[in-house]
């Protein structure tokens, strides 16, 4: 699916077993990109960026769960772009074989590093692409969202008619509701666009969730 705002164009493309949402987010005019969330199908992932015409200049990581990172080797390899994630989850990229073996009973590739860490409130400049980044811990503890002021992407925090799980061992239910309460004092019109599913818009989740 494609979605076309004001300020830039999106790209939905859910990949792999568990369908997370791949995002392309791009300038119509200049074609600078970046890519959010590479989860798996690297060289499809890639042939997308090609068949546009995107200029990719960074890929950039909501959380480091298995299924948001599969495909980061071969993108990084095809483009040669820095890979930004925040790093509380640094170590989730680290284990990413053992814990991609564990769930899906199969051998991946091992993901490349991060070149640098996303921080709170960081302003990310690709060309006239305007993203910020919010700290939103919970579901995993290096957690973010990006946002400017038409969208946001929520990875796997916010979904349509859910949240994120905070049964894993380094997850955090107190920390998860700090977190929303954050995205939900963003602009109520802001769309939605979630690791996994549909979008939907803060207005509508924060009648859910609060």
């Amino acid at each position: 699916m494609t979605y076309h705002h004001d300020s830039l164009i999106v790209k939905q493309l859910p990949v792999g077993e568990l369908q997370a949402n791949c995002y392309l987010v791009y300038e119509e005019t200049s074609k600078k990109a970046i890519i959010i969330d590479p989860g798996d199908e690297g060289d499809f992932i890639s042939e997308e960026v090609i068949r546009l015409g995107l200029q990719p200049q960074a890929i950039i990581l909501t959380h480091g769960h298995f299924d948001h990172v599969m495909g980061l080797l071969e993108v990084k390899l095809n483009f040669n772009i820095p890979i930004l994630i925040h790093e509380a989850d640094k170590f989730l990229l680290e284990s990413l074989q053992s814990r991609a073996q564990h769930w899906l009973k199969r051998k991946v590739d091992p993901a490349p590093p991060a070149n640098s860490y996303l921080t709170d409130n960081q302003i990310l400049l690709p060309q006239s692409l305007i993203l910020n980044c919010l700290y939103t811990p919970g579901h995993t503890p290096g957690s973010i969202c990006l946002y400017n002021k038409e969208i946001i992407f929520t990875g796997d925090t916010l979904f349509k008619n859910a949240i994120g799980r905070t049964d894993f061992s380094y997850s955090s239910g107190q920390e998860m509701q700090k977190s929303l309460q954050k995205i939900f004092k963003l602009n109520h019109n802001l769309v939605v666009y979630p690791g996994h599913g549909e979008r939907t818009s803060i207005k509508i989740e924060s009648t859910r969730w609060k």
